[in-house]
């Protein structure tokens, strides 16, 4: 029998490889591209880009697997498992999911909730850095966050505030808060 830990042990990896390789289940959004985005194709994807942590992986493409324990991230080689390098990150990554828009076309979007604040941070997958922090104003904890589909808002569950916040990406402010039943 698996244990809880075990089990989100592997649904994490396949995540990151999911990610890392480009791949969705059917029917989920659709993954980001490795090669370089033209007006009017979808977003670039992070893994094409050489790490300027790790050697580039010679056509292949590069795994994220971010460590909520020790606030880091490890990227590896999706096609020999091979871990490239470990990197201070300063912010635990929360669940990505293909079934959830994360991808922007530059920064990949998620949430943490330190001191119990919840915000919307930006991770540049090129320099493995926060590249921006948006507060919602409400508590924590979090459950999830969503791009808007055309990628101009993230929409974060603030579960000890009741409410939904949409941000908008480009002022950084809560363009709206939209109440939800207890503790959505």
């Amino acid at each position: 029998m698996l244990g809880r830990r075990r089990v989100l042990k592997a649904a994490a990896g396949l995540a990151a490889s999911a990610l890392g390789a480009g791949a969705a289940p059917s029917g989920a959004q659709e993954p980001p591209q490795a090669s370089p985005a033209v007006a009017a194709s979808p977003p670039a994807s992070p893994v094409a880009a050489a790490s300027p942590v790790a050697s580039p992986v010679a056509g292949g493409l590069v795994g994220y697997v971010f460590n909520a324990k020790t606030r880091d991230v490890t990227l590896f080689d999706a096609a020999t498992l091979r871990v490239l390098a470990t990197e201070p990150l300063g912010a635990v990554v929360r669940w990505l999911s293909n079934e959830q828009r994360f991808w922007d076309g530059r920064h990949v979007w998620t949430y943490d909730f330190p001191g119990d604040e919840v915000r919307a941070i930006a991770v540049d997958p090129r320099a493995v850095t926060l590249a921006r922090t948006l507060p919602t104003g409400g508590a924590g904890p979090a459950h999830s966050l969503m791009l808007s589909p055309d990628r101009t808002e993230a929409w974060v569950n603030v579960a000890g505030g009741d409410y939904l916040a949409v941000l908008d990406l480009d002022s950084g402010e809560v363009a709206a808060e939209v109440a939800t039943g207890k503790f959505p």
